[in-house]
């Protein structure tokens, strides 16, 4: 049998005499193609006598020749070398900006995740390979695609979010009735994008008073919701008047929001009714006597110089609300987040650079662990939908500095403390030294609080001392 032969466009096979050589191989003449990513060239004639070609990678030599010997062998035995090549022109493949309208049309997911999926893929998608044909773009070219986003600047984290919404398209696809069958399969599944993700920080009991007592009084109940409830930053943000059963010590989590409007929750495992204790019930009870307390003479002038329209009742029911009496919105909270931050560790409480308002979430999911809660129970409690995410991505060991927690495990947490508990998680919040009881507070919003004399926040002055 004849060894079969295969074009290579990298050099010529008629070079004229006197043409320089090929530096890299010798004995070749380079072509005007050298260097190409398609170096391999496959060529057969259809029953018709027209020539017809494929090319392939530098590194796929062998793939070209057994691909240009089937091709070959079809023709000899009157078979159609290209079998799927009248079927895909009859069936009017679409292309991938209009399948993503089709996709965004008929995707059955959260209106929120159906927005961000289409800003992605319009915005990135659609502007680089919108015109080809659903089923012809290869791996090769979503690669190039990915890392042309990374040379023009997209953070690594938002790639990612790209990748994501064209593989759940793509998947779609694949399941359509019409064109599916034609498709070499989910081509960005395996694509390996580099991570930057960010290290969680490790929060204590001494951060996260600090970050109560130094943020906008307005908002220090969020960060108890965060580090005592276990909710997310919009959550937070949603929850109502109605949802806080003070009277039974109950919290129902139903709602999230987002961009001001109520939308459901992450997953289905979301919803909840969690205990509270009596801690938080205390600390709501002083934080609704603030919401609801009467403007003074000069917030009232400034409300007028300032043009602000009266405050909306629509959202009255909401537990936090902005000076303007809106929903809170996320980038809101994380700046005032990051302004308590800087705050505490301008105050020598030296809280992690890095943290965030989801960081508060980690720091219970850690405690409870480290308290010897059953792992069911903390996934209830956390409201994870497997054991291995209350487990792995947010357990890690932590040495619970209980001395400055600002009450009991029970009063903390709403259920009863384990046995093997110290001491210190123990003692009520009526023995411990009073963290904010020594606080005068200025109540006007950013307004930051004085000390009153008194032992200190974390009580260190008072250790050293000893």
């Amino acid at each position: 049998m004849a060894k079969e032969e295969i074009y290579d466009r990298w050099h010529k096979s008629r070079p004229k005499k006197g043409e320089p050589g090929c530096p890299e191989h010798p004995g070749l003449v380079p072509s005007a193609d050298h260097g190409c990513e398609k170096r391999w060239q496959a060529r057969w004639r259809d029953h018709d006598g027209r020539q017809l070609t494929k090319t392939f990678p530098k590194n796929k030599k062998t793939a070209a020749i057994a691909y240009q010997r089937s091709q070959r062998a079809a023709v000899e035995e009157g078979r159609d070398p290209l079998p799927n090549r009248r079927q895909r022109r009859s069936l009017q493949v679409p292309t991938i900006a209009e399948y993503v309208a089709t996709f965004l049309e008929e995707h059955d997911v959260r209106s929120s995740t159906i927005e961000g999926y289409g800003f992605r893929l319009r915005g990135y998608v659609v502007p680089r390979l919108g015109t080809r044909p659903i089923t012809e773009v290869r791996r090769s070219e979503y690669k190039k695609f990915f890392a042309a986003l990374r040379a023009d600047g997209m953070m690594n984290s938002y790639r990612h979010q790209v990748k994501k919404a064209l593989s759940s398209m793509l998947s779609a696809a694949l399941d359509d009735p019409n064109f599916g069958h034609l498709m070499p399969g989910n081509q960005v599944i395996g694509i390996k994008l580099s991570s930057e993700r960010r290290q969680k920080a490790r929060l204590t009991w001494e951060h996260v008073v600090a970050l109560a007592e130094y943020i906008d009084p307005a908002f220090e109940i969020l960060i108890w919701y965060g580090a005592l409830q276990g909710l997310r930053s919009m959550e937070a943000a949603a929850v109502r008047k109605t949802d806080m059963k003070c009277r039974l010590e109950k919290m129902e989590v139903s709602e999230q929001r987002q961009r001001g409007k109520a939308v459901p929750l992450k997953t289905a495992h979301s919803y909840l009714v969690i205990p509270m204790g009596s801690f938080l019930v205390e600390t709501y009870a002083a934080h609704m006597e603030r919401r609801t307390a009467p403007l003074s003479a000069r917030a009232l002038r400034h409300r007028r110089t300032s043009g602000w329209t009266p405050r909306p009742e629509e959202y009255d029911q909401l537990v936090t609300v902005t000076r303007r009496g809106t929903p809170l919105a996320r980038n809101t909270l994380s700046e005032a987040f990051n302004r308590a931050k800087e705050r505490a560790r301008a105050n020598g409480v030296m809280v992690p650079a890095t943290a965030t308002f989801r960081d508060l979430r980690d720091f219970m999911d850690a405690v409870l662990i480290a308290a010897g809660i059953p792992p069911r129970s903390v996934q209830a409690r956390m409201r994870h939908g497997t054991l291995a995410e209350t487990l792995e991505t947010y357990g890690f060991a932590l040495e619970v500095d209980w001395e400055n927690a600002p009450a009991s495990f029970e009063e903390l947490y709403g259920i009863p403390a384990p046995p093997g508990l110290p001491e210190a998680a123990l003692a009520p919040r009526s023995r411990r030294k009073r963290h904010h009881a020594d606080l005068t507070r200025d109540h006007r919003p950013g307004a930051r609080r004085k000390r009153a004399p008194g032992p200190s926040v974390t009580g260190r002055k008072s250790r050293r001392k000893s």
